[in-house]
């Protein structure tokens, strides 16, 4: 199994980089919206951060538009990324959804790089049977197994029955009730989730996609440099 960090929130992207470039297998990189407006100017930077380390790409999911969603999956191929994930659009009908999956697939499979799919928290994508929906209609398509998400609805073990030999990517992070993207605090609870992915002969990219702790019953984000300490304690946890 390789470990990765998400790049593109806290810090600057470059910054994210060479962290995860000290401690990670891979990152995992999110370009926000107001940064791919700029790229041009802050490409060459990135590209020679990255160079030799491996990318998986994420598109952010205030980008909404097909255009713009086609030009981040080009930024990102240019960055060494050969799959990207993206959140199913939940404004939008199953059919819609179809329809710019894929076409945005078809440009991948063009480009050599694999789509995947996200199973999001809430409705209308929030469970096996809806991403199935969508998968089954994409053959090219594979999913990102959100764990977290997964478990705030009790669907982790449909999502493995239904997609055990289409899981493309995993996102790795604990939640309590509807509060996610928090740091595992339970060893047990890491390690059985851990085995579980085991179980499904599982062994590429998994991202821990943790930003926050649960602070005074809330979900409390965290600073960069809280965050990088954080990284390293679940390591540890996981190692």
């Amino acid at each position: 199994m390789k470990f990765g960090y998400m790049s593109g929130f806290r810090a600057d992207l470059v910054s994210e980089i060479e962290f995860a470039k000290k401690y990670f297998d891979f990152t995992e990189i999110t370009i926000q919206p107001v940064l791919l407006q700029l790229i041009d100017d802050i490409f060459p930077d990135l590209k020679k951060s990255l160079a030799g380390f491996e990318v998986v790409g994420h598109v952010h999911w205030e980008i909404l538009a097909q255009d713009e969603i086609i030009k981040n999956i080009a930024v990102l191929k240019d960055l060494g990324a050969r799959k990207v994930t993206i959140h199913p659009f939940q404004n939008l009908s199953v059919e819609e959804n179809i329809k710019i999956f894929t076409a945005i697939d078809i440009f991948m499979q063009k480009n050599e790089m694999q789509l995947l799919i996200e199973n999001v928290s809430s409705t209308p994508f929030n469970l096996a049977t809806d991403i199935e929906k969508l998968v089954k209609k994409i053959p090219n398509a594979k999913i990102t197994l959100d764990i977290g998400h997964a478990n705030i609805n009790n669907e982790l073990d449909k999502f493995i029955a239904n997609f055990k030999s289409r899981i493309g990517h995993i996102h790795l992070h604990d939640n309590v009730g509807k509060a996610d993207h928090l740091f595992f605090s339970d060893r047990n609870k890491l390690e059985a989730v851990i085995a579980t992915i085991k179980t499904l002969g599982y062994d590429d990219t998994i991202l821990l996609e943790t930003f926050s702790i649960m602070q005074d019953d809330k979900n409390a984000s965290q600073e960069f440099a809280e965050i990088k300490e954080l990284h390293l304690g679940q390591l540890k946890m996981i190692n």
